[in-house]
């Protein structure tokens, strides 16, 4: 097996650390002799210990002369945990592969730096497009210091997110619903409006049943007091921008936005929304009212909100996109 079937083993162990490794990134690890894996491990915040230190653990002696790949690259500093760098470069690994640099201030390159000086030889970027991907919230959390945020939409062909009378359930398919869920389990924090959460009375809970670290924190943005008491959920009654400052504050790493019209608009509008998540049912829906994006609207075609970096795949009769909002906007 090649370096790129090894590395895209790493990325399939760090994504078991979903919903278990917030503030942290999501990493795998894998040491490799004679073409077979001797050790193996993913990081998971309360596990404590790295992805690299556990599967040089596993690997015990025989890690003395291997290659170890990881999704990322191996931590430099002394955090929580002594480096990963020393501990590599202690059990005599003769090479790393790394998929991608370490976004954090801390490391940045720095622990690839330390290998080398070890005379171990040392590859970085294959599958990097993936492994960013794979941690495109901790990318953000830690290079723009505040929370990953993404906004999700489920709608009809003809962009409508109910009927005139506000029947919403269901537009999408379970198919959709269940993908939904995948992603409140990835988020720390589920988000939705006064409006939504009037007409709609949302559970906003993560019902995957996989484990997760901490419980999502369900919020109702209500700044026109319109809701005096929201059971096992948050209240928050400031404007957008102060919400992502006390997001982050609170080591949230990343959002789902689920709301109506005009705060999908206000939050695209504000720069709180990195990515979007649409599904769109095969149904039409006809009339002017209750479109999946309102707000006041843009005037000119030269300030529309840009989005980049479009996927497109099936979740049962559905469609879901997926893009990325241009961060010049």
């Amino acid at each position: 097996m090649d370096d790129l079937t090894y590395i895209r083993r790493t990325l399939e162990l760090a994504e078991q650390g979903a919903g278990l490794t917030s503030p942290g990134a999501m990493v795998g690890a894998v040491v490799v002799k004679d073409d077979r894996i001797i050790g193996k491990g993913f990081y998971t915040y309360d596990g404590l210990y790295h992805a690299e230190i556990l599967a040089l653990g596993e690997a015990g002696e025989d890690a003395r002369g291997a290659t170890v790949y990881t999704s990322l690259e191996p931590c430099s500093h002394h955090g929580r945990t002594p480096p990963c760098v020393k501990a590599l470069i202690g059990a005599g690994v003769a090479r790393v592969v790394t998929a991608m640099q370490d976004p954090n201030p801390q490391v940045n390159g720095a622990g690839l730096k330390s290998l080398r000086e070890a005379g171990i030889q040392v590859e970085s970027g294959i599958l990097e497009d993936e492994a960013r991907r794979l941690n495109e919230a901790f990318i953000v959390y830690k290079t723009d210091n505040r929370p990953f945020g993404i906004l999700k939409l489920a709608m009809t062909l003809d962009a409508k997110i109910a009927t005139r009378k506000g029947e919403s359930r269901w537009i999408t398919s379970e198919e959709s619903r269940a993908i939904v869920q995948r992603l409140r389990h990835r988020c720390d924090a589920v988000i939705t409006g006064s409006g939504t959460f009037l007409a709609d009375n949302p559970q906003l809970t993560d019902r995957t049943g996989f484990p997760r670290r901490r419980p999502l924190l369900r919020i109702v943005l209500d700044r026109r007091n319109r809701i005096q008491e929201f059971a096992g959920g948050v209240l928050f009654r400031d404007n957008l921008p102060a919400l992502v400052t006390e997001l982050f504050d609170r080591e949230i790493q990343s959002f789902l936005l689920e709301c109506g019209p005009d705060l999908a608009f206000n939050a695209l509008r504000a720069g709180i929304i990195d990515k979007i998540v649409v599904f769109v049912a095969p149904r039409i829906l006809g009339g002017r009212e209750i479109p999946a994006i309102g707000g006041e609207g843009i005037e000119r075609l030269a300030e529309a909100i840009a989005l980049e970096g479009w996927t497109i795949q099936t979740s049962g009769p559905d469609v879901m996109l997926t893009a990325y909002v241009h961060r010049d906007h």
